[in-house]
């Protein structure tokens, strides 16, 4: 159907999901506790250049990671072949926040990827903590496209308090207000952010049509997993898959979530924590390829 390059992401520059919710570490890390998150990130990096390996479309594939866990790893996957991702926002903060401050160029730089990341929540409704972000991801943009990288904005659009109250769960959010609020969230964020790829939560086929109707033509688009369950990130891409401007998807938790929740628990083995990662990316790749292809 298209002739655009697919990119077919595994992210895990997670690292709250990490050390907090798989690890239970709380507060700052001893050395040790470093070293385990580490070595689950390796897992995730195992079965990720599992498939790879197998696969003759190499240069579709994509590594989304953090430095702190993962330089080591965003190093060996520059020599694999494969698209380079880097995040570079702070964890779990509300607006975004450089991880690095004011030497976020040089901490790009020293592993020049294809794409630098910032994950972005953003509601329309929050008007003052909107302009800081914006302000801050304007001089991230800038910077980009002086040097060469492409922006990959993630973007996720978290219900208020107030919706909540409207709709009462996250579910009835995502059927009734999330995709109107993105397409408001899109046009505010474009009139300040040159964005290269979007990186986006899935919607309906119609819902889809509204959203690139008012985004950039050049800009294309991801779609990520949110940690959903496999049915749900599923229909999300069979949905997707049918226009041309959406070219792929980063699916991370959804994917190396539960195998690492039971090689912790020591109910699976490394290497078979290794194969489940593995037998699930793939799963979402042949998905998206078979998709593509009708």
């Amino acid at each position: 159907m298209t002739k655009q390059p697919q990119l077919l992401i595994l992210p895990f520059d997670h690292r709250s999901s990490f050390s907090r919710d798989l690890l239970g570490y709380e507060g700052k890390l001893t050395p040790k506790q470093k070293n385990d998150v580490k070595a689950l990130k390796r897992i995730v990096f195992d079965a990720f250049e599992s498939v790879v390996n197998k696969d003759r479309s190499r240069g579709e594939f994509g590594i989304l990671l953090d430095e702190e866990f993962g330089s080591e790893l965003l190093r060996k996957a520059k020599k694999m072949g494969v698209q380079l991702c880097l995040t570079t926002e702070k964890s779990g903060q509300k607006e975004f926040q450089f991880e690095y401050g004011a030497s976020f160029a040089k901490h790009i730089n020293a592993f020049s990827p294809q794409y630098v990341k910032a994950l972005v929540r953003y509601h329309p409704a929050n008007v003052e903590a909107n302009k800081h972000q914006l302000t801050r991801l304007k001089k991230l943009s800038d910077f980009c496209h002086r040097n060469g990288y492409q922006l990959l904005f993630e973007l996720l659009v978290p219900p208020t308090e107030q919706d909540l109250a409207k709709v009462k769960t996250q579910a009835a959010y995502d059927k009734k207000l999330r995709a109107k609020y993105t397409e408001q969230a899109i046009q505010e964020i474009q009139k300040k952010v040159d964005v290269d790829l979007w990186k986006v939560e899935g919607f309906t086929k119609g819902e889809w049509k509204r959203i690139l109707k008012i985004t950039n033509p050049a800009s294309r688009m991801i779609v990520l997993g949110r940690g959903g369950d496999r049915k749900q990130v599923e229909t999300w891409l069979k949905d997707a898959a049918g226009f041309e401007q959406i070219i792929g998807f980063a699916v991370g938790r959804t994917i190396f979530y539960e195998p690492l929740k039971g090689f912790i628990a020591k109910k699976l083995s490394r290497t078979q924590a290794v194969e489940g990662i593995a037998k699930r990316f793939s799963s979402f790749v042949r998905l998206w390829r078979s998709k593509k292809s009708a």
